[in-house]
């Protein structure tokens, strides 16, 4: 009875390491392939119970011609879904929540580490994706963001640091702009959230003119 509770137990602890294992490996993967930028995660973890996955410590690393040492920063990342929701055409997660976010956002002259600066360019020729037979809507019924702060540097002589922003909610947030919110439009949301915490008027006025805010 000993030896079979033994041979259960370590079964069981070896399904949840490699289950952890190849959730942090696909889930690091994808980040990177989105992003573009090297992606560091601490731990990933699933509980079946909760339908929750859980990341934590998450980084997406700036360039190294850039300063800050990360792009984006986030302690717990919190996403709550039904399983059989990710095998449908459009795949709904009933809510991520981002607890204690920090974006960095850097200005070097005609360059700046969220890539806007770069589109503005006439020389800019924008990425050419492969085709897909059929591309597959992700959509966020709820968005949640705890306690974000964020970090400006701007030609390297203007630097406000923990700028702390609104918490924000956010409904039906995804790829598909007839069915949802654009994630793009979230993240100008969030970039006006963060002009409006520099004390500084003319960097206010800089700001406007290089990211188009008002």
């Amino acid at each position: 009875m000993k030896k079979a509770f033994f041979i259960f137990f370590c079964l069981a602890v070896s399904i949840i390491f490699f289950h952890s294992f190849f959730l942090h490996k696909i889930i690091h993967f994808n980040l990177e392939k989105i992003t573009e930028k090297e992606v560091k995660i601490k731990k990933v973890s699933f509980d079946l119970k909760k339908n929750n996955l859980i990341i934590n410590d998450l980084k997406i690393l700036n360039n190294q011609n850039f300063d800050f040492e990360n792009m984006f920063f986030c302690s717990e990342i919190i996403i709550n879904f039904n399983f059989l929701n990710l095998f449908k055409e459009i795949v709904f997660f009933d809510e991520i929540t981002f607890k204690n976010p920090i974006i960095y956002i850097e200005v070097k002259k005609t360059e700046d580490n969220i890539s806007l600066l770069e589109k503005k360019k006439d020389t800019y020729k924008p990425k050419v994706y492969p085709k897909k037979t059929k591309d597959r809507n992700v959509i966020f019924k709820k968005i949640t963001i705890l306690k974000p702060k964020a970090y400006l540097s701007v030609d390297e002589f203007n630097k406000y640091e923990n700028l702390k922003l609104s918490d924000m909610d956010f409904i039906n947030v995804g790829t598909s702009t007839d069915k949802s919110l654009h994630f793009k439009k979230i993240f100008k949301i969030i970039l006006f959230n963060i002009y409006l915490r520099v004390p500084d008027f003319e960097m206010r006025k800089k700001l406007e003119n290089i990211y188009k805010i008002k």
